[in-house]
């Protein structure tokens, strides 16, 4: 079974869609969508769409700057900025300056973060 959830379109951007896949959605699931979000659509068997190739994806990846990818990447993974700066060897001060845009990043500190989350360069950067 597969579920997408479309949200309502906007005057100015295309509908967004949140996939659920599974062998099963139980229904519980499902119920708790429509309640959280009662103007959604919700549909069982629509074709995937990868969410990283979607035309709302790619506007909101260039409109980030590196500076608004390590804080969003620090905060997924749960870190504070001390424990990425701990984990970086760099001071806590510095990660905050580079999360407000005071502090470029560059080649040699990208590579020092992306370890020190266990991601890419790609990844701050796109």
């Amino acid at each position: 079974m597969l579920v997408a959830v479309e949200a309502p379109r906007t005057q100015n951007t295309e509908a967004v869609k949140f996939i659920i896949k599974g062998e099963s959605v139980p229904s519980w699931l499902i119920d708790m969508i429509k309640v959280a979000y009662p103007k959604t659509l919700i549909r069982e068997d629509d074709p995937t769409e990868d969410a990283l190739e979607s035309d709302w994806f790619k506007e909101i990846r260039q409109q980030m700057t590196p500076a608004e990818n390590l804080r969003s990447l620090r905060q997924n993974f749960g870190l504070t900025q001390q424990e990425l700066a701990d984990r970086a060897g760099i001071s806590k001060q510095q990660v905050s300056a580079m999360e407000r845009g005071k502090d470029p990043i560059g080649r040699k500190m990208a590579k020092k973060l992306a370890d020190a989350l266990g991601t890419s360069i790609d990844n701050l950067f796109w």
